[in-house]
């Protein structure tokens, strides 16, 4: 990952941080990422890149007239790195849905919170916020975790779960990214880059394979519904990193689990087995005690 660490330092005094306001974010993107797991699962029978196109489309029409309201320059400051969160961004977005049409809904956000993880160690690395060793029993838990809800070895569908597990480090690639950028551009710049890089990257593959369907009224519904939660998570997403040190943020991601695990009951009927919810609680109770070792020292 290209962050040149000086540059990532300069003016940092000068970031006012409101942790109350990147958790509100951040429970409110995690809330919405929620509801577009739902919504993916139940357009599934569409092809994989015509539902990122939707996903897409409100943001790659509303956002560049918020941009030019605000009289914010278009290609931002930052470009590498504006270009690099984006295409990574989009490399895990298709991963995730991939992983909402072919998983149960539990099982893929609960391997996608993960991400926090590899975004403490990043945001350690790339972002100098502070790690200790003290706190490698908790990624150990996590890690446990992640195992219990994948399953090597004793799942037919491991491929699914390793994919949903390189989403979770692409996601958190992305996080740590946001963190940056911070530093260099306006959050709707960065919200707008990754929505056309996305939505153009779906739209040239979908055209190569020819596998565009025409979506029934309701799917129509749903798609518009998908897009309009998808701007609502991407602002509240890069919101979040603009306020809160990253390896503070993440954690709340966990509340996706709790949201999704809900939903999914609610709407496919979906009941984790006993290894996935021990390891979601795992996940959990070890981003709960890194929060507190944070908090105390």
């Amino acid at each position: 990952m290209v962050i040149n660490k000086s540059e990532a330092i300069k003016d940092r005094v000068n970031i006012q941080d409101n942790y109350k306001a990147g958790i509100f974010f951040i429970v409110t993107a995690s809330l919405c990422f929620a509801l577009i797991a739902v919504l993916v699962k139940q357009v599934r029978h569409l092809p994989l890149m015509e539902i990122i196109l939707f996903r897409n489309i409100p943001t790659m029409l509303i956002i560049p007239l918020m941009i030019e309201k605000s009289k914010i320059p278009f290609l931002g400051n930052n470009k590498l790195i504006l270009l690099f969160r984006s295409f990574i961004g989009a490399i895990a977005m298709m991963l995730m849905f991939y992983t909402f049409k072919v998983m149960f809904l539990t099982d893929a956000i609960t391997i996608h919170n993960l991400s926090p993880f590899f975004t403490f160690l990043l945001a350690g690395i790339f972002l100098q916020e502070k790690l200790s060793l003290r706190q490698l029993p908790f990624f150990i838990f996590a890690f446990l975790g992640g195992l219990l809800v994948i399953k090597p070895g004793l799942r037919l569908d491991i491929l699914p779960a390793l994919i949903a597990l390189v989403a979770a480090m692409g996601i958190a690639v992305t996080h740590v990214n946001l963190r940056h950028l911070r530093l260099t551009d306006h959050y709707l710049v960065i919200v707008n880059y990754f929505s056309y890089i996305s939505g153009v990257v779906s739209l040239i593959i979908l055209l190569v394979q020819k596998s565009f369907q025409l979506p029934s009224l309701s799917d129509c519904l749903v798609l518009i519904l998908l897009g309009g939660i998808g701007l609502l998570a991407q602002i509240a997403l890069t919101k979040a990193y603009q306020l809160a040190p990253a390896s503070l943020v993440s954690l709340y991601t966990y509340s996706q689990i709790i949201f999704v695990s809900v939903f999914g009951l609610l709407f496919f009927k979906e009941i984790p087995d006993i290894f996935s919810i021990i390891g979601a609680n795992f996940i959990i109770i070890s981003g709960y005690l890194n929060y507190r070792y944070r908090s105390n020292n």
